[in-house]
């Protein structure tokens, strides 16, 4: 008779001890960040959250008011090397950079992503300090592939060791070498996730059938029959594509006919329900959600409202995203004072997350900000009508903007005021101005009702410039003025919005083709051609998000 064990779930374990090669092992096989790795792409809701926070940890990136700093920064491709580090650090609770230093040792030259999962911290000195990492990408077959000893970062020694690592390891209690994810708590659910997951997949390749024992009355056969008849059994009644079908038997006696005994169907369904459900809130707790709706997750009798999802959201951004970015912050600047940087700002918040301490700023209030919109949104236009064909659409740029006037060379300005024209018309061009970018549910009232529906209607700059002199955000403009530049500074301080400059082309006309219009409009005219057509630049600040600025769009 064949006799089946029961499986027993054996808990990873995550010990931390030194070896004889001079590393110290993480788990019992060196290969807890794989494992967490493993847990990562098998559940979907842990796949999910790991993904959104350390989306929001990262936010819109790196800022800084140095110009130095700024293009030291792209130089090394920062940006993309923390949005991966942002990754490593919510799933395995930390992140290691690899420094490289110019060849005069003065500098740093480039900055890399390490993953995580490959690097290994040699046993400390007698100062209990970890000098040197060991890096490889295959910790199972250190025989082979031997890991690589690279200096821990320290500046002093960068002219004996140009290649270093920066390994940031947060304090995790009962850890010294290796960080602990926060979630470390519920990654027994997230097995669990995994194993309800397999459940419903062989469920269905089964058939959805009950399961059944076959008993023989013609004697034991020897194992190699056996294991025939298992496999022909298998092979009829396993997958899918068998759900229904039946068993011919042929038996020479009644009596020696097989049995045929049905399990009886239990509340399995009910069962895993409830797992999938428990699974789920065990999750996000581990993950520290103050509220699933933050991440698309419906609550049975929450409505799940403006204010209580404002109220999540900044306790899981203080309690949470905000704690992960200052461990990124620390590191940026541990990198920038080595290469004599300043001015490092910190990680930028997405509008999805004002997470960032960002002093509160005056906004549009409800009065002027229905003020101003009745007066600009009846003078857009939805679209320029099937006459004119857009040749080009570009952000305002006061470098630039000039080219979207060349057009002079080719018409006169149509005379009267048919149509409101532009200044910028003629008769062959038009010009036209539409507010772009993204809506989140906390913009502005002002950008949500310019961007309904999303997309802009199209305005004439006059229009724009005109609205400037309602007075909105009072007490709020150059110098405590009532009014600003709304063709300027858009929503106000912190806005993520600019102005589209389009520009159109009449259909048919004898002058001037598209091709060629576009032609013009991509080289920039010498100066002479500027004055010869009365060409004015626009101010900076008109292609600028105010978020982009150095005062993030605020006036004194």
């Amino acid at each position: 008779m064949d006799v089946l064990k029961l499986s027993k779930y054996q808990e990873k374990s995550y010990e931390e001890a030194p070896s004889k090669n001079g590393w110290v092992t993480y788990g019992e096989d060196n290969l807890y960040p794989q494992y967490l790795i493993d847990l990562y792409h098998s559940s979907a809701t842990h796949n999910a959250l790991c993904n959104s926070i350390a989306y929001m940890i990262f936010g819109d990136g790196l800022q800084s008011d140095d110009l130095e700093t700024k293009l030291a920064f792209e130089k090394w491709n920062l940006d993309d090397h923390l949005r991966r580090a942002c990754l490593d650090l919510k799933i395995q609770g930390g992140f290691a950079l690899e420094i490289i230093y110019s060849l005069n040792r003065e500098s740093i030259s480039r900055v890399n992503h390490l993953p995580f999962e490959n690097v290994r911290a040699e046993q400390v000195n007698e100062a209990d300090k970890v000098t040197h990492y060991y890096y490889s990408k295959d910790w199972s077959n250190t025989r082979q592939v031997e890991p690589e000893r690279i200096c821990a970062f320290d500046y002093h020694k960068r002219h004996t060791e140009p290649v270093q690592i920066l390994y940031i390891t947060p304090f995790s209690p009962g850890s010294f070498y290796y960080p602990k994810p926060d979630y470390i708590g519920s990654v027994n659910y997230i097995e669990l996730d995994k194993e309800v997951g397999k459940y419903h997949i062989n469920n269905i390749k089964n058939g959805m059938a009950p399961s059944f024992s076959i008993h023989f009355k013609n004697g034991v056969p020897p194992p190699e029959e056996r294991n025939r008849i298992r496999q022909d059994m298998e092979n009829q009644l396993q997958g899918a594509t068998n759900a229904g079908k039946f068993i011919i038997t042929y038996s020479d006696e009644p009596d020696r006919k097989p049995d045929f005994e049905p399990f009886p169907l239990s509340d399995a369904d009910k069962q895993y329900q409830f797992l999938s459900q428990e699974v789920t809130a065990k999750i996000m707790v581990g993950h520290r959600v103050t509220s699933p709706m933050l991440f698309g997750v419906a609550v049975p009798g929450q409505l799940g409202g403006g204010k209580e999802l404002e109220d999540a959201e900044r306790i899981f951004g203080k309690n949470v995203i905000e704690p992960y970015r200052r461990v990124v912050l620390e590191a940026v600047k541990v990198i920038a004072d080595a290469s004599g940087l300043k001015g490092v700002n910190g990680l930028e918040s997405t509008e999805q997350t004002q997470l960032s301490k960002e002093p509160e700023v005056p906004k549009l209030c409800e009065h002027t900000g229905t003020a101003i919109l009745d007066f600009l949104l009846p003078k857009g236009e939805d679209g320029m009508g099937e006459d004119w064909e857009l040749v080009t659409e570009a952000p305002v740029d006061y470098d630039t903007d000039h080219l979207a006037h060349v057009a002079f060379k080719f018409a006169q300005r149509v005379p009267g005021d048919a149509g409101r024209p532009s200044e910028l018309d003629n008769d062959i061009v038009r010009i036209r101005y539409r507010y772009d970018g993204d809506v989140k549910p906390n913009s502005r009232d002002f950008c949500k009702m310019m961007l309904k529906g999303g997309r802009s209607k199209l305005y004439r700059k006059e229009d724009v410039i005109a609205a400037g002199d309602i007075a909105v955000n009072p007490g709020f403009g150059p110098n405590g003025d009532d009014t600003y530049s709304i063709w300027l500074w858009k929503g106000g301080a912190y806005c993520h919005h600019r102005w589209i400059r389009q520009v159109y082309l009449r259909k048919g006309n004898k002058k001037i083709s598209v091709a060629e219009a576009r032609r013009i409009i991509s080289q920039i005219p010498d100066e002479d051609v500027r004055r010869r057509n009365r060409i004015k630049s626009e101010d900076s600040m008109v292609s600028r998000r105010p978020i982009d600025t150095a005062s993030r769009g605020k006036l004194n």
